[in-house]
C-alpha cells in the first residue's frame, strides 16, 4: 500500500508543477529556454508557412529558439486546446487563423473542450491575407451585380464550396446570403484544395478563396476573380473591385492569423512576446517573403488583437444566433 501511495503523489506533484503559474523570478528571466509555438494546422498549410516565417524572425529579437509543433484537426480546435491547457508560464503559445479563436465558439453542434474567450488571451495578430469571390471559368456571370441577378433567376441551383461548416469563409457565404438576398447551395470540403480542383474541372461554381491557392489558375484564366473583401483593391490585382465598391460593404473582411497564449500568462511574459512580434516588421525579408506568398506582415498588439476578438465575436454571434452556422444550407 505504502509504495503504491508514494509514486501517487510523486505523480500529482509533477501535475501540479505542469499547470503552476509563473513565479517573479520566472517572469524576470523569461523567456530562459526555447518556446514553443503550436500551429493549429497541417505542414505546408497557408497558416503554417506564415507561422514558421514570423516565428523564425521573432526569435532573434526573443533570444531564445521558437520552436514549431503542428497540432492540426478539427479545424484548428485540437491545437486551440492543447495552447489553453498549456502551463500559463509564456512557454507554448499559439499560431492560429481566426475560427478557432472568435466563431467555434456560437456553433451550437460543437461540443468545445475549451472556451476561447475565457482560456486563452490575445498576443498579436500578425499576417493578413487577401480574399476573393472567385467563379469558374465558364461561370455566366462577369460581375457581382451579374452573380446576383444569376442567383436570383436561379434560386438554390449556384453551387458554392465552403471549407467546412462553420469556417470563416461559411460565415462570409452568410453574409452574402443575407445582404443580397439570394439563396445559394453552399458544398462543404475539409479542405480547400478538392474545392480548388472541382472549381477548376467545372464541377463547382464558386468560392470564396486567398490568392495564394490559385495564383496560377488566375493568371492562366481557369478561374476569374470578380471582387474582393478587402476594404481596398489589392494592388496585385487591381482591376478587381471591392465589394463596397459593387453595393455590398458587409461583405467584407480578412482571414487573418495570429498569436495567443494562456489566459493566466503574467501581463510582463505577454509584453515581452508581443514586443518580438512587433520588430518583425523591420525585417524587409519578412515582410517580401510574406508577399511572395500572398500574405500582408501588419502585427496587431494584445489591446489591438483583443479588440479585433470581440468586435469578430459580437458579428459572428449574430449571424449564428439562427442556427444557420451549424449547417451548410
Amino acid at each position: 500500500m505504502r509504495d503504491s501511495v508514494i509514486p501517487c503523489f510523486v505523480l500529482a506533484l509533477a501535475t501540479l508543477g505542469l499547470t503552476a503559474p509563473a513565479t517573479a523570478e520566472d517572469v524576470a528571466d523569461y523567456p530562459s529556454r526555447p518556446i514553443r509555438v503550436i500551429i493549429a494546422n497541417p505542414p505546408g498549410a497557408g497558416s503554417d508557412v506564415g507561422g514558421r516565417l514570423v516565428s523564425e524572425v521573432a526569435e532573434k529579437h526573443l533570444g531564445r529558439p521558437l520552436v514549431i509543433e503542428n497540432k492540426a484537426g478539427a479545424g484548428g480546435r485540437i491545437g486551440a486546446a492543447f495552447v489553453a491547457r498549456a502551463a500559463p508560464d509564456g512557454y507554448t503559445i499559439l499560431y492560429t487563423p481566426k475560427p478557432p479563436i472568435t466563431i467555434v465558439q456560437h456553433l451550437k453542434k460543437l461540443k468545445l473542450d475549451y472556451n476561447p474567450e475565457r482560456d486563452l488571451q490575445p498576443l498579436s495578430i500578425m499576417t493578413w491575407a487577401p480574399a476573393f469571390l472567385i467563379v469558374r471559368k465558364s461561370f455566366p456571370a462577369k460581375t457581382v451585380p451579374e452573380f446576383i441577378a444569376h442567383a436570383k433567376k436561379n434560386p438554390g441551383k449556384i453551387s458554392f464550396g465552403i471549407q467546412g461548416i462553420g469556417s470563416e469563409f461559411h460565415v462570409t457565404l452568410e453574409m452574402l446570403r443575407e445582404h443580397a438576398g439570394v439563396k445559394i447551395n453552399a458544398i462543404p470540403y475539409t479542405g480547400g484544395s478538392q474545392a480548388i480542383v472541382d472549381l477548376v474541372a467545372e464541377r463547382l461554381d464558386a468560392m470564396f478563396l486567398v490568392p495564394a491557392a490559385i495564383t496560377q489558375h488566375l493568371a492562366e484564366g481557369r478561374l476569374r476573380a470578380i471582387a474582393t473583401l478587402e476594404s481596398k483593391r489589392v494592388p496585385a490585382y487591381p482591376d478587381v473591385p471591392t465589394m463596397t465598391e459593387v453595393g455590398l460593404p458587409q461583405v467584407t473582411g480578412s482571414p487573418w492569423f495570429g498569436f495567443t497564449a494562456p489566459a493566466a500568462v503574467p501581463k510582463p511574459i505577454i509584453d515581452k512576446l508581443a514586443a518580438a512580434f512587433a520588430k518583425t516588421q523591420q525585417d524587409a525579408a519578412l515582410v517580401k517573403k510574406l508577399n511572395s506568398v500572398g500574405y500582408e506582415l501588419r502585427v496587431l498588439g494584445p489591446a489591438e488583437s483583443a479588440a479585433v476578438f470581440a468586435k469578430e465575436r459580437a458579428e459572428y454571434g449574430k449571424i449564428a444566433a439562427g442556427g444557420r452556422l451549424d449547417k451548410a444550407n
